[in-house]
């Protein structure tokens, strides 16, 4: 089992970037240093404090220094009806991000992987003013019971293609999205899931309809960037690849245009010219 950190994300002045957003710089430098999987840190993700292992600091990166997910700072969110599914959450880097920019949204994270969500979990009970819900679960093409690979890096970690690794609660995607939902639209999905999105996107996805900004990070080769592109582009106006990131995967931002008052948005579902997928 490895517990270290990826290095070559820091070198230099993302390592200083890393220590200015610790609340206890020297308790970061230990966490680093060390090599206890136990130690924790607090960092700030925006507004938020959230509680880090080492395994964890890819993911803090992700959103708090690489900045991955810049652009959803320009999206038009409507406040108390903003409704967020964070596919993927790790710890909660991302709710702490959307948080940020809109403190009355509703988020609902999913972790599957038990410790992680463990600690998920303990970061939502810091702040339990906000509409942040957890479900420790995994999103699959189908629900069940299935194999999970919890080793390695925290952000790594996925659902096994074949019987090794610890078993999970699976949910299908638009079962979940139903569930949560409950008939209302889904202002933003997110989802990185390490491989198991390309079965989703390979799959029905009915519930694509009911949802205004989808962004998903794609993994594998470039064919699976294809058939999610294909995919996202027949149901909203707009598919755009992320431009800047450090990651060589692939992240996708697709979007519908708001209907017009009184329209009904199911009737945008399919848009009439499709859009490649550029940077």
């Amino acid at each position: 089992m490895t517990s270290g950190v990826p290095r070559w994300r820091y070198p230099g002045r993302r390592l200083l970037r890393l220590l200015r957003i610790s609340q206890n710089p020297l308790s970061a430098v230990s966490l680093l240093a060390g090599r206890d999987p136990e130690w924790q840190s607090d960092f700030r993700i925006g507004r938020l404090v959230l509680t880090a292992r080492r395994t964890d600091i890819g993911a803090i990166a992700d959103v708090a220094i690489e900045d991955d997910y810049h652009f959803i700072r320009g999206l038009p969110f409507p406040g108390a009806h903003a409704l967020i599914l964070d596919i993927g959450a790790n710890i909660g880097c991302f709710a702490a991000l959307v948080f940020s920019i809109c403190p009355a949204a509703e988020v609902h994270s999913v972790e599957p992987s038990p410790d992680t969500f463990a600690l998920l979990a303990s970061n939502r009970d810091r702040y339990r003013a906000l509409r942040w819900h957890v479900h420790q679960s995994a999103i699959a093409a189908t629900g069940g019971t299935l194999c999970f690979r919890n080793d390695g890096l925290s952000p790594s970690r996925k659902l096994s293609t074949g019987w090794d690794g610890i078993p999970v609660t699976a949910e299908a995607f638009d079962v979940f999205v139903s569930r949560v939902a409950q008939g209302r639209r889904v202002f933003l999905c997110k989802m990185d899931i390490e491989g198991t999105e390309v079965a989703i996107f390979s799959g029905t996805m009915n519930i694509l309809a009911d949802i205004d900004h989808f962004v998903v990070e794609v993994h594998g080769p470039s064919a699976n960037t294809d058939l999610v592109n294909a995919r996202l582009s027949n149901a909203f106006h707009n598919v755009q690849l992320v431009p800047g990131r450090v990651s060589t995967k692939p992240l996708i931002h697709a979007w519908r245009d708001r209907p017009a008052q009184g329209q009904n948005p199911r009737k945008a579902e399919r848009p009439p010219n499709r859009i490649s997928l550029t940077a």
